[in-house]
């Protein structure tokens, strides 16, 4: 048996997530708590609020989904599940890099609170739009992304998620042209995506020019286990690339290929630590494709 822990991302967030936890078991409490200290805010307050409004700013989303996947994490430790494997979509995979040791707990909270400050930051509401593009091969994609682009109208491949599932990203009005053509070229849906903003795509350029310093002095480990990078598709090697998890905010996410190779590696049991069951399902999916065997667990 192989264990693989799996982080979600922005878009899993949920008012209460991680309460209950936290109410039921000390080492949650003392995570929320440790939260807490670092940032300017009482990670309870805002998970608290009635109706839920600041948990859905990605300034606030990163850091609040990075707590409570640490939470339920050192849960799941105290109890003597731990991982042989960490991956995480998008902003998961600093929850990754947390319970591979790469990163102090309150180091990723410094990172992630700034990169989701200039994400946010980096486009014009409206300006920018994700479509999650169902039921079509990626190569017919990316072709049609390429036959589409202009540098002042850009749209690219941002998410790849699961075969037949595929997610674009850019200036809305190229968005809308790709998925229109993906449409006529046989997939079966083009979903648009409620986001904030273009993520992993180079419209957020100027975020990771921003990020790039606040990472720079960073201080990395060498990880004690293998740990998926969204950009390479494979595992990090040794002491993760500074380089690398910048070029993260701009790159697209290589979701399917982080799953076939932890698949590949042996994985046959994937646990997603964190609100919400979408990393499942897609692991689900993917190991359908590849004819093999796992247990999943949320």
């Amino acid at each position: 048996m192989k264990i693989a822990f799996l982080f979600p991302g922005q878009g899993s967030q949920k008012a209460q997530m991680g309460l209950e936890i936290a109410d039921n078991f000390e080492v949650a409490k003392a995570v929320f708590e440790e939260a807490s200290s670092v940032l300017s805010y009482r990670v309870t307050d805002i998970l608290s609020e009635e109706p839920a409004a600041r948990i859905n700013q990605t300034e606030y989303t990163q850091p609040l989904l990075l707590t409570v996947s640490h939470a339920i994490a050192s849960v799941l430790k105290q109890e003597g599940i731990t991982p042989d494997v960490t991956a995480g979509l998008s902003l998961g995979e600093y929850s990754a890099l947390v319970e591979a040791g790469v990163l102090d707990f309150k180091e990723a909270l410094n990172l992630v609170a700034k990169r989701g400050q200039y994400m946010q930051e980096a486009v014009v509401e409206g300006e920018g739009k994700m479509v999650a593009v169902l039921g079509l091969e990626d190569n017919v994609i990316e072709d049609i992304c390429r036959e589409v682009s202009t540098p002042e109208a850009l749209v690219v491949p941002s998410n790849y998620n699961t075969p037949g599932q595929l997610v674009i990203g850019g200036h809305a009005s190229a968005v809308d042209v790709a998925s229109e053509k993906c449409l006529e070229a046989g997939a079966k849906r083009a979903v648009p995506l409620v986001v904030s903003g273009p993520f992993h795509t180079p419209l957020m350029e100027e975020a990771k020019v921003r990020f790039a310093p606040v990472m720079e002095v960073a201080e990395l480990h060498e990880s004690k286990c293998p740990v998926l990078s969204n950009t390479l598709g494979t595992p990090h090697e040794g002491i993760p690339s500074k380089d690398v998890l910048c070029d993260q905010i701009t790159n697209a996410v290589k979701w399917k290929q982080n799953v076939e190779w932890m698949l590949q590696d042996g994985v046959d049991v994937f646990i997603e630590v964190g609100p919400g069951k979408t990393l499942t399902q897609m692991v689900k999916q993917i190991a359908k494709a590849k004819g093999a065997s796992v247990q999943l667990f949320q």
